[in-house]
């Protein structure tokens, strides 16, 4: 089950990572909004968090392809703990319209919160429980 996680969250971080490059940095405000958002989608990504979402994409694409079972499990579990203390990290930081509430680089709208939230619990359950290690 994690390496499936894993396979899928490797299409997903090739969006989110490679696309936030495109979108922009939520640093540099102009017209008084700041970038990194999608439309009017408040995302406020930045340098820091894109480079956290391509590294993401780097170990679920090898657990997805090339680790075996226990170090893919291993790796999974980490990267969902690592998403589900960004996600709660969120919740408590908040964030605001001009993305002046940053943290390590970091913004943290409701979106992303939800996002980090629901992908680190799938995460930590997928390497925690799997189909592969139940006894025939």
């Amino acid at each position: 089950m994690a390496r499936l996680y894993a396979q899928l969250m490797t299409a997903v971080f090739i969006v989110v990572g490679i696309g936030g490059l495109f979108l922009g940095d939520a640093g540099h405000i102009s017209s008084g909004h700041a970038g990194g958002n999608l439309g009017d989608v408040t995302l406020h990504l930045t340098w820091a968090r894109d480079a956290l979402d391509i590294a993401l994409l780097v170990v679920f694409a090898y657990v997805g392809f090339v680790a075996d079972r226990h170090t893919g499990r291993l790796l999974v579990i980490a990267a969902g703990a690592l998403l589900l203390l960004l996600a709660i990290a969120g919740f408590v930081i908040g964030d605001d319209d001009l993305a002046s509430k940053s943290s390590a680089g970091m913004n943290f709208p409701v979106i992303v919160n939800v996002f980090d939230l629901a992908v680190g619990v799938l995460g930590i359950l997928c390497g925690l429980g799997t189909l592969e290690d139940e006894p025939a």
